[in-house]
């Protein structure tokens, strides 16, 4: 409500209030001594959300440097288009180097329990995204982009035996044929090294596993200790069974920060807190702050 007051609220109106969708979109801006870099980190699942809230923030879309998708889920990618539209509106038409996967781009569905595929929105195509003003990135590479200020990964190896993907999930083959496609080999995470503090990872949904995500970041970064982690854990629903493994593989990383989002689930952000409530009682290093979001 401050924050809208001062960007010219004349009354308490829900026409003034963010909405909330299943979802993530994450700005995230980098500053130098010289140099200031914002990345637009995913864009949730509708336009007009996305458009809402955009306005009721406050935020300069001009000051939008780039965008990277973390991975070819709907929920993630819904408002890419628009997004689109409103940065290239703004800074008066300069196109948007805009970070993909090859794989992003396939049809996806997961099984329902009598067989059926419930399929998930298509992203949108190569041709769709250009023509809304972007400067399509299409590797599966790792790339250091933005003034070197943002690391995005390549793809995300697997090494934890108890992370297993998404399950139930399948692709629309080259002939047409519903197929596993389980590990999700096109997701990938974003970092960015603080300042006195560390490595902040940015995982959008942690299909590869939260472990397997931290892990690759510090193999990536050798001697740069991991600060923090912000996005969905991925812990909920058929990898719940997971959690215990994921809270005891944590405590190695000893993070600082945990800010646990989207498709986490309530239950599950508190294993992380009470696993630091344990270490705290028993004189352990390291305390972790687990938010809830």
């Amino acid at each position: 409500m401050a924050g809208a007051w001062r960007r010219g609220m004349k009354w308490l109106s829900g026409r003034c209030l963010c909405c909330a969708a299943h979802g993530l979109s994450c700005l995230i801006t980098t500053r130098t001594p010289s140099s200031q870099h914002t990345l637009l980190f995913d864009t949730g699942p509708d336009e007009s959300i996305f458009e809402r809230n955009v306005i009721r923030l406050g935020v300069d879309m001009d000051g939008v440097n780039a965008m990277m998708l973390s991975h070819g889920h709907w929920d993630h990618a819904g408002a890419m288009p628009r997004a689109l539209q409103m940065m290239t509106l703004a800074n008066g038409g300069r196109r948007v180097p805009t970070y993909m996967h090859p794989d992003m781009f396939a049809s996806r569905a997961v099984k329902a329990k009598d067989g059926r595929p419930m399929r998930m929105e298509d992203i949108r195509s190569q041709h769709v995204l250009a023509a809304n003003g972007a400067d399509l990135i299409i590797t599966r590479d790792e790339q250091s982009v933005l003034s070197n200020t943002v690391f995005i990964s390549g793809e995300i190896p697997r090494m934890t035996s108890f992370e297993k993907g998404m399950p139930g999930q399948h692709r629309l083959d080259a002939a047409g044929e519903w197929t596993h496609d389980e590990l999700l080999a096109d997701e990938r995470f974003v970092a960015v090294h603080l300042a006195n503090k560390g490595l902040f990872v940015f995982t959008a949904c942690s299909h590869a596993g939260l472990i397997n995500v931290l892990t690759h970041g510090a193999e990536r970064f050798p001697g740069i200790p991991l600060f923090g982690v912000l996005g969905g854990l991925r812990l909920a629903g058929p990898t719940e069974a997971m959690i215990p493994e994921t809270v005891d593989a944590l405590e190695a990383f000893d993070l600082q920060v945990i800010a646990a989002a989207h498709c986490t689930g309530w239950s599950r952000t508190a294993a992380p807190r009470a696993s630091a409530t344990r270490r705290a009682a028993t004189g352990s290093r390291g305390w972790v702050r687990s938010i809830a979001a």
